[in-house]
């Protein structure tokens, strides 16, 4: 069976690595390569973590990634996973999305335990916990240096056969059943199989089916200064990766100092709708300035040290935050990857393998990913509920 797979993010990377492991006939390509700055998969780092409340599917998904991850890691020259650990804060007065992660995770072997707020303080003195009800640690969870891991997934895909072409591709949605639909610096692209993995640009290659299901928002990524004389105090060996789950604020999130960046810190928020070929990617005042005010309340032996380094990036999400997985209506040989949602690239191994097996295997697609659920939204994922105060008025404003 001949695959082409669009889009070389971790996605589409992961998807084109299993499906030449299983021994189809596989063309890889991507407009810009793997990793790269304008990719949904670019940047330097991702939270990698277990914890979904009880959307479990995602737990699995990522547990069956672990192994990949650290496999890739082992044969790489440099770092690609660091296994830290999750500090969980939640300064909200509801905690169920971390006490129903809690039997999912030990389910599975791993672990999520709660730490009383005077060990917190003893253990972490950086971090300011006063706000703070209830503290828990995921051991099973840390930081992947995600343009590194992509251009490595895609570097190992070819080590082992696979093909990679670095260049535009062209899709005519509205002639999907045509030999010419699908083409490379204008020559058509033979297949047996199709699957689309391009991100922000799905929505663009397939207006009809994914224009009304996704939205493009705009995120903004900081990396604040450390201590010259004190930075090891803030690297992964000495504070986790953390979230502060927080429903009535922006839920800001971190990785301690890595990759000789900085220390990342950035929000989970879908307030802004972003252009990926026409927007700026410049960070907006106001963002900075209440990144600021929070990281120094937050951890306040850094106060006043500046932002050495900004990202501007996007989520390509769908409307319940939940994963795409689906065919195109008008031909069952194309099938779209789409609504990764800002919580996709942790579980790229996992899904590549899922969508290896429904494409080689004929495996039926949870129903948790069909797009026809986004008809008719009654009810949204209790990840999106948990860290995004979710509705329409502040998301499209």
């Amino acid at each position: 069976m001949k695959v082409a797979v669009i889009g070389s993010g971790i996605w589409g990377a992961c998807t084109a690595y299993f499906l030449n492991k299983e021994g189809c006939d596989v063309e890889l390509y991507d407009m810009w390569g793997p990793g790269n700055s304008r990719s949904g998969s670019g940047g330097a780092s991702r939270i990698i973590r277990l914890a979904y409340g009880n959307d479990e599917i995602y737990t699995e998904l990522t547990n069956n990634s672990f192994n990949f991850w650290q496999e890739l890691t082992d044969e790489s020259e440099r770092e690609l996973y660091n296994e830290c650990g999750m500090l969980w804060m939640v300064s909200q007065n509801d905690s169920n999305y971390i006490k129903n992660s809690k039997k999912h995770i030990e389910s599975r072997g791993h672990s999520l335990v709660q730490i009383e707020k005077t060990e917190a303080k003893q253990k972490y003195p950086e971090i300011n916990f006063d706000d703070i009800n209830e503290i828990y640690f995921e051991k099973k969870a840390g930081a992947l240096m995600a343009s590194r891991c992509c251009k490595n997934v895609v570097r190992k895909y070819q080590s082992e056969g696979g093909k990679f072409y670095l260049g535009k591709v062209k899709v005519l949605e509205d002639k999907l059943n045509s030999k010419e639909s699908f083409t490379f610096n204008d020559k058509v692209i033979n297949a047996d199989k199709f699957v689309i993995a391009c991100g922000p640009w799905n929505r663009v290659l397939f207006p009809k089916m994914l224009g009304s299901k996704t939205y493009i928002s705009r995120q903004e990524v900081y990396y604040f200064s450390v201590p010259n004389s004190n930075a090891n105090n803030y690297n992964l060996s000495n504070i986790p990766c953390w979230l502060d789950l927080n429903e009535n604020n922006p839920s800001y999130y971190g990785i301690p100092f890595h990759l000789n960046k900085g220390f990342k810190i950035a929000y989970d928020e879908r307030s802004t709708i972003f252009d990926p070929d026409k927007d700026d990617r410049i960070p907006l005042t106001h963002l900075v300035e209440r990144t600021k005010k929070y990281f120094y309340d937050r951890f306040p032996r850094l106060h006043g040290l500046p932002i050495a380094e900004t990202r501007v990036c996007q989520y390509e999400n769908s409307l319940d935050g939940n994963y795409i997985i689906n065919y195109h209506e008008d031909n069952d040989n194309v099938l779209i990857l789409s609504g990764s949602s800002g919580h996709g690239f942790k579980l790229g191994p996992g899904l590549g393998e899922l969508v290896k097996d429904i494409i080689t295997s004929d495996i039926k697609i949870p129903n948790f990913f069909n797009i026809s659920r986004l008809k008719n939204i009654k009810t949204e994922s209790q990840y999106y509920n948990s860290q995004i105060k979710y509705n329409k008025k502040r998301l499209f404003n």
